[in-house]
């Protein structure tokens, strides 16, 4: 029987630097790889992390390469849309580098799979096992509770493709159904139709608030159960995350991709992914004018 992990306590000692050996203060200086347009860091200098499940194993600590043809990073990997939430940058980033170089192309080996001249760490290491050492590493750092765990979650959802397509799949489904729901549950609670049954229509507004809420923890919780193993944890968080910020992160989003339109026009739309920013963009300005629509003909409706 396999036993529950204890909650991490703080270790900041586990970071430090290799040149001078366990125990000594890391620190994490940065240089932007010249030549790129791109957001691309590397180190000056190594950093090294040593991990609780690596050590009972008898595996190496990590460390982090120092040199930028073995080892490049974009900080971390949050999405512009959320850095109000989360920093690419803060207490969480010497973890953010250490995760970094534990995922592809990296992962201690280069695109031909020698390994790196400048990298110690285990020989064998999964995504999975990537994605626990990130948010055990930053627990070590001090970085808060609710925070690691949505960093962790965030960074999880990738994986979830690589460990079962089909899964993950019907997960993002399941986060869309979530999006979804939000939405007509926001219409519901100011009285634009009664879509959904535990909204009833006669409902005071403060009780229709609660009942709201506390489906969007309960939805999300049941439909995390579709997610491949070892990810169903962080589908759940995501997906309650998703319910909660749901409202703050559209408006976000609508006053982001406005000022992109003002500054780049036309730019907005450029490879890479060209296709895929078309599609979201469509998508965007459809749900805005259906949702006006609703708005006007529920407002008619109600006089």
């Amino acid at each position: 029987m396999k036993l529950p992990r204890m909650p991490i306590t703080a270790e900041t000692k586990r970071f430090y630097d290799p040149v001078a050996g366990p125990g000594s203060e890391i620190v994490v200086a940065l240089e932007r790889v010249p030549g790129t347009t791109d957001e691309e860091w590397f180190l000056t200098r190594k950093i090294a992390y040593r991990d609780r499940e690596f050590e009972k194993a008898g595996q190496p600590d990590i460390v982090v390469p120092r040199d930028q043809n073995d080892f490049r990073t974009d900080l971390t990997s949050v999405p512009q849309l959320m850095t109000w939430l989360v920093g690419r940058t803060g207490v969480h980033l010497p973890a953010a580098l250490v995760h970094d170089a534990l995922t592809e192309p990296f992962r201690g080996r280069d695109g031909e799979g020698k390994v790196l001249k400048d990298w110690i760490g285990p020989a064998e290491i999964t995504q999975l096992q990537a994605d626990r050492v990130f948010r055990d590493a930053m627990a070590d750092l001090g970085t808060p509770v609710i925070r690691r765990w949505l960093v962790w979650s965030a960074v999880s959802m990738p994986t979830a493709w690589t460990v079962s397509k089909v899964r993950a799949a019907l997960g993002y489904f399941g986060l869309l159904a979530i999006v979804v729901l939000g939405w007509f549950a926001t219409l519901d609670l100011f009285d634009r139709g009664a879509w959904l049954p535990w909204m009833g229509d006669d409902m005071p507004w403060g009780l229709e608030l609660l009942t709201g809420a506390a489906m969007a923890v309960a939805i999300p919780t049941v439909l995390a159960i579709v997610w491949p193993k070892g990810t169903r944890k962080a589908g759940m968080i995501t997906g309650i995350a998703l319910a909660a910020l749901i409202h703050v992160t559209v408006a976000v989003g609508a006053v982001s991709f406005a000022y992109q339109v003002a500054e780049y026009r036309f730019k907005v739309w450029s490879n890479p992914k060209r296709w895929l920013k078309i599609l979201l963009t469509v998508l965007g300005v459809a749900a805005a004018v259906f949702t006006y629509w609703m708005v006007r003909r529920y407002t008619v409706a109600a006089r």
